[in-house]
């Protein structure tokens, strides 16, 4: 059994101690550098917090080896322990338990992004407002004035699209949800549609499609920008009760 192990740059210690750890247990383990080459392994440590995790899922586009995370970080919704990780990342790889969450796909003017959290669809000039319409299997269910829009999967509910006033979704409800940022309009209600369907998103203006925060791509009034459900899902150790850990997770954000 192959396994790596990606780090934020503060937590080179940790990443040490895990690959001690690894070792001591029989287990072939390394650092990696670059992470493009975490999908050859049998399963990911990612030592950090809930961003280390997603800027990892922009090195892997297909199915992912299974990630156990060590939160290092704030929150840490998408980890499975703190830094002291032994107890829990050997009952994680004794008993091999996994479990997959959806990931979006878009496609803009070509390019392809992946987003296991959200694809944010973002004004390129602050304090400037465009005009985001959205189309669901090609009927406009909305058409309005705001600083972005959000398409969040399930598990994404809890990230961005929480702080603009959108609803937690069951992380194994498979759906997409659709939410304004800072939206000009009143009375407003987000939509939760089936994960099967397409979306199409059209701006007014210069926009920046954003996955994760990681990979940004830019948009105009010209530009075709399209998201479905990916067949590429993320793959995690399985975290029992997840949705307890989630209430407990964010009553601790302040």
């Amino acid at each position: 059994m192959k396994a790596c192990i990606v780090h934020k740059p503060d937590s080179g210690d940790v990443a040490r101690d895990v690959l001690k750890f690894l070792t001591e247990i029989g287990v072939s383990a390394e650092i990696l550098q670059d992470w493009s080459l975490a999908k050859d392994f049998d399963f990911i440590v990612s030592v950090g917090g809930d961003g280390t995790i997603l800027r990892l899922l922009q090195f892997i586009e297909g199915k992912t080896p299974p990630i156990f995370g060590i939160n290092t970080g704030k929150v840490g919704l998408l980890t499975h322990c703190d830094a002291n990780f032994r107890e829990f990342l050997l009952k994680a790889i004794e008993e091999f338990e996994t479990e997959e969450f959806m990931r979006i796909e878009c496609v803009v003017d070509g390019e392809k992004l992946l987003a296991l959290n959200e694809i944010a669809i973002l004004t390129a000039k602050p304090a400037r407002m465009i005009n985001v319409r959205i189309f669901v299997d090609e009927i406009e269910i909305e058409d309005i004035r705001c600083d972005g829009m959000l398409i969040s999967t399930p598990i994404g509910s809890t990230a961005y699209a929480l702080s603009t006033g959108g609803p937690i979704i069951d992380p194994y409800v498979e759906s997409m949800l659709i939410v304004p940022v800072a939206p000009f309009k009143l009375g407003w209600k987000p939509w939760v549609i089936s994960a099967d369907r397409k979306i199409k998103a059209e701006v007014d203006s210069d926009a920046f499609v954003v996955a994760d925060g990681h990979k940004i791509v830019s948009a105009d009034s010209t530009s075709e920008i399209i998201l479905r459900k990916s067949e590429s899902y993320a793959v995690f150790f399985k975290v029992e009760n997840r949705i307890g850990k989630i209430v407990r997770k964010l009553r601790l954000i302040r």
